[in-house]
């Protein structure tokens, strides 16, 4: 049987779902004390003050569909100041799982970030709907059956009883963070662990 030369060269593997939570409060304010304390970024790495701070290859999907990948953040300001907030976050993007050396199939799979913004007070450094919201996310979607693998960024231990009770459900847990600030029962919980450090700066 002749082969076209159209047909992929490589058979497509049988992927999991995974949904992308991230925690950018924790992300940014780990971020910038990291900055404050000598580290170099990346010139990868995608920064505003206080708001968000990413790097594409935050998501590591290994053999995973990543069905969607949400950065929760908040912000002091109005509705348009958040929604400018909002539509920066959409315009970054995330590694997709892909076999090929172009970024077609992870564009055609989607791989640019969703965004919830919350309001803060401007004396606020975090706002109470992130965690919550996150929370409610996460355990929603794992009893609903919409996921198969929970992939957290966040260095904060109040999100282990959740990962906990995902695990629980069946479902496998992966963790990205930070080494600063890292609660170590996050590491621990988790079925794999992402390193942050190396991805975010040259170290």
């Amino acid at each position: 049987m002749r082969v076209s030369a159209a047909m992929p060269p490589y058979i497509m593997p049988s992927l999991s779902r995974m949904m992308v939570f991230i925690d950018g409060e924790n992300i940014v304010l780990r971020y910038q004390d990291m900055c404050k304390n000598g580290y170099q970024p990346r010139e990868e790495v995608q920064y505003k003050e206080d708001i968000f701070a990413w790097h594409p290859q935050a998501v590591r999907p290994y053999l995973h569909h990543v069905i969607r990948a949400t950065y929760y953040t908040s912000a002091a300001g109005d509705e348009p100041k958040l929604e400018e907030i909002n539509e920066e976050i959409r315009n970054l993007k995330y590694g997709q799982y892909s076999i090929y050396s172009t970024s077609d199939l992870a564009s055609e799979l989607g791989n640019t970030l969703s965004s919830v913004a919350y309001k803060k007070s401007k004396r606020s450094v975090k706002s109470k709907g992130v965690d919550i919201q996150m929370t409610v996310d996460i355990l929603v979607n794992c009893y609903r059956n919409n996921l198969d693998t929970v992939y957290l960024v966040t260095g904060d231990g109040d999100f282990v009883p959740v990962l906990d009770e995902a695990k629980r459900l069946g479902k496998r847990v992966y963790v990205a963070a930070f080494s600063k600030g890292l609660n170590p029962k996050l590491r621990a919980v988790a079925d794999r662990f992402v390193d942050l450090d190396r991805i975010f700066f040259l170290i």
